[in-house]
């Protein structure tokens, strides 16, 4: 009897540790099963078949170059870099570009000091040629003054040598009243010059052309009065000698009167010439100046070359450089491509172009990721190699997670269609009653749908599951209802 107890119980505790083995090994599968995938669910256009593939591309691509040679100092960006417009991409090696641009700047001061210098010159010969044109005008008066002089010393040998009439003595003694008159003036007008000129009131010009006039104006006088004398007097052998020799003196006079008007006229010329050479160096050194303001610039914008700035927004595509390269101008060294919009190119028979149009919609498949996009472009030509012809469709991409080099499907939306269609891999079909896992508060929750058409390895889901539903697309068929879900790391 206590044998058959004692193995009652023995039995009775292997059932207990072999049931505890089970459900360690049950939990652990089920920790183990748990780990999956999630989608949400969502509308997508139905479409037949994939049957056109193509590569993707930057809707636009921008070529970086530097406009000038050098040496590369730094490289800041790398492929796959997203850069904002104006960031700085490289840097070039500015020491030389940095001593031609000092070199410029001493350029330009010293043209600017050669065309100062210049217009002092100018302004001097202006000075010189105003001072030759007085003594030109004071020499013309001498001139006049010499002429008037040999006019009375003639009338004065004439009266000598004719005797005199009533009628003459009159008129002499008018010309001597005259000639007092004028006197009378030109001396109070030089009288008043002398005071305006020292003064500081009137040119020394104007009061040299004061005196003149007095003195001419006395000379007059006294040839007046010498006239006068005569007619009265009567004149002797001498002073026939006289009134001849007064006559040769004048017409001497006029002769060196006549010497100084032309060595004045001689000043005026020298002074108009130099005014002309002067303006001649002015214009030369301001073209000079010009030029170096245009030096000082290029070096200057030349520095400025040595950074590369991005001229767009974008991802860098292509890089092309690295420092210590010697880069020349014009050479691309970096290729931006904006990548909120991709497009890809995809070859049509060329039966089938009537079917095609500009603005159509196209599904783009990019693992099992379905976008719209819109044909934007067909080309006109056919490939020499297949006979297609390209169709270039644009696809929005805001989020920037597809790429440009990724190979994507795609199929025509001839009818337009769309629903809810879930991955293959998310329908769990072991009987008549297909179903799927959906994620509510961390369980998988079992839920039967209907399904249609297998579409793309996604099936059309006709009931059963709404827009916005998150479900288990991998890893359902390893789940009981009810269990707890470890999402996969980095979803």
């Amino acid at each position: 009897m206590k044998i058959r107890s004692l193995s009652a119980l023995c039995i009775v505790l292997m059932m207990t540790i072999l049931s505890a083995c089970s459900t360690v090994d049950s939990q652990a599968q089920s920790e183990a099963q748990a780990t999956v995938e999630l989608t949400t669910v969502k509308k997508v256009p139905l479409d037949t078949t994939y049957d056109l593939s193509g590569t993707l591309a930057a809707s636009d691509e921008y070529p970086v170059s530097f406009k000038i040679a050098g040496t590369v100092e730094a490289v800041n960006g790398s492929v796959g870099d997203a850069v904002k417009q104006g960031d700085v991409l490289a840097t070039l090696d500015p020491a030389d570009l940095q001593l031609k641009v000092s070199n410029a700047e001493q350029a330009v001061d010293q043209a600017q000091a050669s065309v100062s210098s210049a217009q002092a010159q100018l302004k001097s010969a202006q000075g010189g040629l105003s001072k030759a044109q007085a003594s030109k005008q004071s020499a013309a008066a001498s001139v006049a003054a010499a002429n008037a002089k040999v006019d009375s010393a003639r009338a004065a040998e004439r009266g000598v040598t004719d005797g005199a009439r009533s009628q003459q003595k009159n008129q002499a003694i008018n010309a001597v009243n005259k000639a007092q008159t004028t006197y009378n003036q030109n001396k109070a007008e030089a009288d008043r010059a002398s005071t305006l000129y020292q003064n500081g009131l009137l040119t020394k010009q104007e009061y040299e052309q004061a005196q003149t006039a007095m003195q001419v104006a006395q000379e007059s006088l006294n040839d007046a009065k010498q006239q006068l004398s005569l007619l009265v007097e009567g004149a002797s052998q001498s002073d026939r000698a006289s009134a001849a020799s007064a006559v040769k003196e004048a017409q001497a006079g006029v002769q060196s009167a006549q010497t100084g008007i032309e060595q004045a006229n001689a000043e005026v010329e020298q002074a108009q010439a130099g005014i002309g050479q002067a303006q001649a160096g002015v214009e030369q050194a301001q073209a000079s100046y010009q030029q170096a303001i245009v030096a000082q610039k290029e070096a200057s914008l030349n520095l400025s070359r040595t950074t590369l700035i991005s001229s767009v927004s974008g991802v860098i595509l292509e890089k092309e450089i690295s420092s210590g390269q010697t880069i020349s101008a014009g050479t691309s060294v970096f290729t931006i491509g904006k990548v909120n919009q991709l497009k890809v190119l995809l070859p049509i028979a060329d039966q089938e172009l009537k079917n095609w149009k500009v603005g159509q919609k196209v599904s783009i498949n990019l693992y099992d990721q379905v976008r719209s996009g819109i044909v934007k472009k067909l080309y006109p030509a056919t490939n020499k190699n297949t006979g297609s012809i390209n169709a270039e469709v644009v696809i929005n991409n805001p989020q920037q997670d597809w790429k440009p080099g990724q190979v994507v499907k795609a199929s025509e939306q001839a009818t337009g269609r769309t629903g809810i269609a879930v991955p293959a891999s998310a329908v769990v079909s072991t009987s008549n009653k297909p179903y799927v896992f959906v994620n509510q508060k961390g369980k998988a929750v079992k839920k039967t749908v209907q399904i249609g058409e297998l579409y793309n390895n996604q099936y059309e889901i006709k009931s059963g599951l709404q827009v916005g539903d998150q479900i288990v697309s991998s890893g359902a068929d390893r789940l009981m209802d009810g269990d707890a879900l470890q999402v996969q790391k980095g979803q």
